[in-house]
């Protein structure tokens, strides 16, 4: 099901992205997560899932812009359009403090394409320490901005191929850089 929201008015330069599911699971309304942090948007707006594996691959070609010293989220940064989107893994995740549950695949810095890997994690053992595994997927609050609509898809998906969110950019010279990195 998807729900939409308009956040401002359309131009005909506008742009769209789609993100796509980065863990497979259950997309639920960002409202429904038991942390009022991510619920009542403060660091953003989005989706969680809840997991069924324990893969999580890039919504989108981007940049990975930084990974938690606990290795629990990851801060990316969309090719082009440059929105930071944040990846949370579980609830009170950074109470854990143990690099045994998550290995990213990858380092700052890197370039990735849509659906490639970018972290693996310990779905059992999450299960059974954490009060929740759900997991949110966010566009920055910094990033909210440059929206004009956001659509919101609450299902069941698939890591890599389900589209989860789908974006109407703000088209200005700031936010679609031609000069983007390159792979």
């Amino acid at each position: 099901m998807w729900f939409n929201f308009k956040l401002s008015k359309e131009d005909e330069n506008d742009a769209d992205l789609t993100l796509l599911a980065p863990i497979s699971g259950t997309a639920i309304p960002i409202e429904d997560v038991p942390d009022v942090v991510f619920s009542e948007k403060i660091v953003g707006d989005g989706i969680a899932i809840k997991p069924t594996s324990n893969k999580v691959v890039a919504p989108c070609d981007c940049v990975v812009e930084s990974i938690f010293k606990t290795k629990h989220a990851l801060i990316l940064k969309t090719i082009p359009y440059d929105l930071l989107l944040f990846i949370h893994i579980g609830i009170d995740t950074v109470d854990l403090g143990s690099n045994e549950i998550f290995s990213p695949v990858v380092k700052e810095g890197d370039i990735i394409k849509a659906g490639e890997s970018i972290m693996d994690f310990n779905l059992e053992l999450l299960q059974k320490r954490l009060k929740s595994t759900i997991s949110p997927i966010l566009i920055s609050a910094n990033s909210l901005p440059n929206l004009i609509s956001l659509e919101k898809m609450t299902e069941r998906c698939t890591h890599g191929s389900t589209p989860i969110m789908k974006i109407r950019i703000k088209n200005n010279n700031e936010n679609a850089k031609e000069d983007q990195p390159q792979r």
